[in-house]
C-alpha cells in the first residue's frame, strides 16, 4: 500500500472519528441537561445528517445541522434540510421539507419550532399537512404536536379531505392519533354523501368512519333539514342517530323526537320518546313514543301511547280532532298513485251514504199524488249528491289512449287505528275498538262496540258507524245495524230512538236533523213549566226529526203509527227504556286531555328554513379542487328554499 493510500485512510479515519465524537458528545450534553427532566426513552438523537457544527449567535450556543437531517425523538422521526439547535433552551428550529413521523401519523411542513422539554413541535408554514393511516388529509397553517401524548392542536382554520372525498372544515381543533380521532370546533362544516352539516363541534372517528356531534348541528339533504344538540353519523350504516333536540324538516312535514335514527339513503327514520310529526298540507299532527317513519310508502306507524290530531275551522276558530289508539298507522299518498280499486269503492261508499230515503219517500208520494190529479205540492229536485272533494278531482280521468297523461298529486290521507280507540273535539266525542279514515271519501269508519257524543247530551251508537266529513266539517253521521239514538234530559229522562239505521245531518258542525229507517221504536218526553209530565211512545216504519239549538222542533212519521201517551209519574223506570238502551256517558272523553296528554310543539319551519348554509372558506383555500361539486350541491339545496 503506498504512502498516499495510507494518507487517505487516515484522513477518513479521523472524520469518522470526529463524527462519532461530535454524535456522542451532543448525545451526552442533551442527557447531561435533560437528565433531571426527562426519563431515558424522551432524549432526542440525532440518526442522520450531512454535517453538524457548533455556532454562536449573540452569546447563545447553537448547533446548526446540515441535512437532509433526520432526529428521533419519543419514538417520532423529526426531518428536516436545515436545523438550528439552541443548545441551552433545547429547542430545534427546522427548514425546509419539515416531516413529523411517528407510527401511523406523518406531519409535514416548511418549518416547525420543536421544544423538546416540552415535547411540542409548533408547525408554521404556508402549508401544514397532517397524514394519518386512513388516508385522512388536514391542512392548515397553524398546528401544534405533542411527540409524547400524540395529539395535533391546529388553529386559526383549517379543511380536512378523507380517501373517499368527505371534507370536514372547522376554525380549530385536534387530532388524537391514540384514538384516531380528529375533534373540530367553532364553524364547523362538513360535506359527504351529498349531506351538508354545521355545528359547534364534532368528533371524527377515523377507524369505524363514524362522525359524533353537540350542540347545535344542522344537516341539509335535498330538500330535507336535520337537526339535533347532541348524535352521531354511523356513516357504514348511513345512519344519523339523534339522541337530544332532534328534529327532522321535509317539504310538507316537521318531526320531533327524544331519540331519532334516520337513514340517510332512504329517508326512514324510526322515532321514540316524546315523538310528534306535524303534517302542514293535511292539517294533521302525529304523537306517539314510537314511530316507524317511511316517506316512500308515505306511511307513519305510531305504537306506545299513539295519538292523532287533526286541524279545522269550527265557526271561524280552529279546533283540533284527538285521536287515540293502541297502533295508528297514518298513511299520505298522492292520488295518482291510489289504487283504482280503492277510489272505485270510496265513490260506491260515498254515493250509498248519500241516499237520502226519506226524500226518496216524499218524491215518491208527490209522484203518486201528481199521477191520480191531486194538487201536489211544488216538486222539489232532490239534493245533490255530496262527494269529497278529492274523489270530485279523481273522477276526471283522461282517456286510456290519450296521448297524455294528467296525474294529480294532490296528497290523500289515509288513518288506521287499531284497539282501544278514543277521540275527542270541542263537539263531537267518541269510542270504539277500530278506526278507519279515507281521505278518498273523507269518511271514518268506526267498529268494535263505537259510541259517538254531540255536544255531550246526544248519544249515537250501532253496530258500525260512519262519520262523513265535508270540507273538513262533519256532514253526516250514518248508525248503521242496532241503530240507537239517546238525548240526555236530566239524569233520569232520555229521549230515546231505535231503528235499524239511522243518519244524523249536520251544517256548520251543527245537527239540524235525523232520520230513523225501518222498525223505529222512540220515546220522547213532553214538559210543563219546564217540568217532565208526559212520556210520549212510537212505533213506525221511518221517523224525521228537525233539531235546533239541540233540541227537537218537530217530528214526522211514516207508515203506520202506534203512539201511547203516559204520565211520568208512578211509571217505572223500566218502562221509560227501550230494549237495548245503554247510556255510557261514563265512558265519554270529556276533554282532549282524557285522549292525548302531551302538549303541542310550536313549528320550526321558519326557524330552521332560515339558517345560512355553510360556505367551506378553508376548503377553498386548502382544497381548491374540492370546493366545486360543495358549492354545486349547495346551490341545489338553495333552490328548495326559493
Amino acid at each position: 500500500m503506498t504512502s498516499s493510500n495510507n494518507a487517505i485512510l487516515n484522513v477518513k479515519a479521523g472524520l469518522n472519528r470526529s463524527i462519532f465524537i461530535l454524535l456522542c458528545f451532543m448525545h451526552f450534553s442533551v442527557l447531561g441537561h435533560t437528565q433531571n427532566k426527562e426519563s431515558a426513552d424522551s432524549l432526542i438523537r440525532l440518526v442522520e445528517a450531512v454535517s453538524a457544527h457548533l455556532m454562536e449567535i449573540d452569546s447563545v450556543s447553537y448547533r446548526k445541522v446540515i441535512g437532509p437531517a433526520t432526529f428521533l425523538h419519543n419514538n417520532t422521526y423529526l426531518k428536516c434540510d436545515t436545523a438550528l439547535w439552541n443548545v441551552n433552551a433545547n429547542i430545534i428550529d427546522a427548514v425546509g421539507n419539515v416531516e413529523i413521523i411517528q407510527e401511523n401519523t406523518m406531519l409535514t411542513s416548511d418549518s416547525l419550532k420543536y421544544d423538546i422539554p416540552a415535547n411540542l413541535a409548533m408547525f408554521r408554514g404556508s402549508l401544514v399537512e397532517l397524514y394519518d393511516k386512513e388516508g385522512n388529509i388536514l391542512n392548515t397553517n397553524y398546528l401544534n404536536y405533542n411527540t409524547r401524548d400524540s395529539i395535533a392542536t391546529f388553529y386559526f382554520g383549517a379543511s380536512m379531505k378523507s380517501n373517499d372525498g368527505k371534507i370536514m372544515e372547522s376554525d380549530n381543533g385536534t387530532y388524537t392519533a391514540a384514538e384516531k380521532k380528529f375533534t373540530f370546533e367553532d364553524n364547523v362544516q362538513i360535506f359527504t354523501d351529498s349531506v351538508i352539516i354545521s355545528s359547534l363541534q364534532v368528533d371524527y372517528l377515523t377507524q369505524t368512519d363514524e362522525v359524533i356531534f353537540n350542540e347545535n348541528t344542522v344537516a341539509w339533504r335535498n330538500e330535507n333539514i336535520l337537526y339535533a344538540n347532541s348524535g352521531r353519523y354511523k356513516r357504514p350504516q348511513n345512519l344519523f342517530i339523534f339522541n337530544k333536540d332532534g328534529y327532522i324538516l321535509t317539504k310538507e312535514q316537521e318531526l320531533w323526537a327524544d331519540l331519532m335514527e334516520y337513514y340517510r339513503n332512504t329517508g326512514d327514520a324510526d322515532l321514540y320518546n316524546n315523538v310528534q310529526i306535524l303534517d302542514t298540507v293535511q292539517s294533521s299532527i302525529c304523537m306517539a313514543d314510537k314511530v316507524a317513519y317511511r316517506p316512500a310508502k308515505s306511511e307513519i306507524e305510531l305504537t306506545a301511547n299513539p295519538s292523532v290530531g287533526m286541524y279545522s275551522m269550527e265557526n271561524d276558530r280552529p279546533d283540533t280532532l284527538f285521536l287515540a289508539a293502541d297502533t295508528i298507522l297514518y298513511r299520505t299518498i298522492k292520488m295518482y298513485e291510489v289504487d283504482s280499486n280503492s277510489i272505485v269503492q270510496a265513490s260506491e261508499r260515498l254515493k250509498l251514504s248519500n241516499v237520502d230515503p226519506i226524500a226518496i219517500h216524499d218524491e215518491e208520494r208527490k209522484a203518486l199524488r201528481k199521477k191520480k190529479g191531486d194538487a201536489p205540492a211544488p216538486v222539489q229536485a232532490p239534493a245533490p249528491e255530496a262527494k269529497a272533494d278529492t274523489l270530485a278531482a279523481a273522477e276526471i280521468v283522461p282517456p286510456a289512449d290519450s296521448l297524455q297523461t294528467v296525474k294529480d298529486t294532490s296528497g290523500v290521507a289515509f288513518i288506521d287505528a287499531y284497539h282501544n280507540v278514543k277521540f275527542h273535539r270541542s263537539d263531537i266525542q267518541g269510542l270504539c275498538d277500530s278506526l278507519v279514515y279515507t281521505g278518498l271519501d273523507s269518511m271514518a269508519r268506526f267498529y268494535g262496540r263505537p259510541v259517538m257524543w254531540y255536544n255531550g247530551i246526544n248519544q249515537f251508537a250501532a253496530d258500525s258507524i260512519q262519520g262523513v266529513m265535508k270540507n273538513r266539517q262533519l256532514d253526516k253521521v250514518n248508525l248503521l245495524s242496532n241503530a240507537f239514538i239517546a238525548v240526555q234530559e236530566d239524569t233520569i229522562h232520555y229521549n230515546q230512538i231505535k231503528a235499524s239505521e239511522m243518519a244524523a245531518y249536520f251544517s256548520n258542525n251543527e245537527l239540524y236533523r235525523f232520520d230513523a229507517l225501518g222498525g223505529v221504536s222512540a220515546i220522547f218526553y213532553m214538559e210543563e213549566d219546564s217540568t217532565i209530565t208526559l212520556m210520549d211512545q212510537e212505533e213506525c216504519k221511518m221517523l224525521t226529526a228537525r233539531i235546533r239549538n239541540n233540541e227537537i222542533q218537530r217530528t214526522r212519521s211514516i207508515g203506520d203509527l202506534k203512539q201511547n201517551v203516559f204520565p211520568v209519574y208512578n211509571l217505572p223506570l223500566e218502562n221509560q227504556r227501550l230494549k237495548g238502551f245503554e247510556w255510557r256517558g261514563r265512558e265519554r272523553p270529556a276533554t282532549r286531555f282524557e285522549v292525548v296528554t302531551r302538549g303541542i310543539r310550536e313549528s320550526r319551519r321558519e326557524e330552521i328554513q332560515g339558517m345560512e348554509l355553510p360556505e367551506f372558506i378553508y376548503t377553498h383555500k386548502y382544497f381548491p379542487d374540492a370546493a366545486p361539486p360543495i358549492m354545486e350541491y349547495r346551490e341545489h339545496i338553495l333552490k328548495y328554499k326559493e
